[in-house]
């Protein structure tokens, strides 16, 4: 199992609502958050808040879906004795099968005394609504400028490093610390980076789609591929293109990542990309 053990860095405005939790954690909290921020760490804050016996539920290391088996196990781990409160962590939640979820409602419907659970979640829509409605939900927003900044400053990289971290993971500190600390990925991200640009600049061409092909067999680098595009977008955007190509663009890869997501076809979400 993956335990965070620092200090989370989170936006200033969800500090309250965290000191809050620590002192009264409720029996069933879902972290709504997207990907990069520090959510896992959060959860390991509120779970250390006071003595408790901390358990984290996630898939097995050659599998993507926490299932229903595993769920059983731990329920089956609460009906023992313990000498103090449990916190459990389930992280990503969203790969709890179906299953696996039923197999947990009846078990929120009914915690046992000094029992807590935590979901951790980057698409919230995928957990049932059943368990959605059980749960009290915070969601964790991204950091400001200014906090970016200061990670960054500590860190030993030249400046056009620091400026490529800070727009390719803007308000997203667990994303900036993996950038920073990883220079194997900082240039993967690179190197995406420079797809993603030649994919806006000619979406449509056979360039594109034959670009598109070196993600089509690993889940996690199309999304990371998703990622740098929707930045790139939201960049533009910002600056004032609001043209319909732009939005109907937008629309595409926010579908293509659902998709991704979701588990669907890396190459048919992935095809979403050229043809709108």
């Amino acid at each position: 199992m993956r335990v965070a053990t620092h200090r989370p860095l989170v936006a200033v405005q969800d500090r309250q609502i965290i000191r809050q939790l620590m002192r009264h954690l409720p029996h069933a909290l879902i972290i709504q958050a997207e990907a990069g921020l520090d959510s896992a760490a959060v959860a390991q804050q509120l779970a250390n808040a006071h003595p408790s016996e901390i358990t984290v539920v996630e898939p097995h290391p050659d599998k993507t879906m926490i299932t229903t088996e595993q769920i059983r196990t731990m329920v089956a781990q609460l009906r023992t004795q313990a000498p103090r409160r449990r916190v459990i962590i389930f992280q990503p939640a969203e790969t709890m099968t179906e299953s696996a979820q039923n197999s947990l409602l009846k078990t929120l419907e009914e915690p046992g005394r000094h029992t807590h659970f935590i979901l951790v979640t980057h698409d919230i829509q995928q957990l049932l609504s059943t368990i959605r409605s059980r749960c009290q939900t915070i969601v964790l927003h991204r950091t400001s400028h200014a906090q970016d900044a200061h990670l960054l400053a500590a860190a030993n990289l030249t400046e056009q490093q620091r400026r490529q971290i800070s727009f390719l993971a803007a308000g997203r500190p667990q994303l900036i610390s993996q950038l920073i600390a990883q220079p194997t990925l900082r240039q993967r991200y690179q190197v995406i980076a420079a797809d993603a640009k030649q994919l806006l600049a000619e979406p449509q061409a056979y360039q594109a789609v034959s670009l598109l092909t070196r993600y089509s067999n690993d889940r996690q680098q199309a999304l990371q591929l998703i990622d740098v595009i929707l930045t790139m977008i939201h960049f533009r955007l910002r600056q004032g293109d609001t043209s319909d190509q732009l939005q109907r663009l937008l629309e595409q890869v926010v579908y293509a990542e659902q998709l991704l997501r979701h588990h669907g076809n890396i190459r048919l979400a992935l095809l979403q990309l050229v043809v709108y």
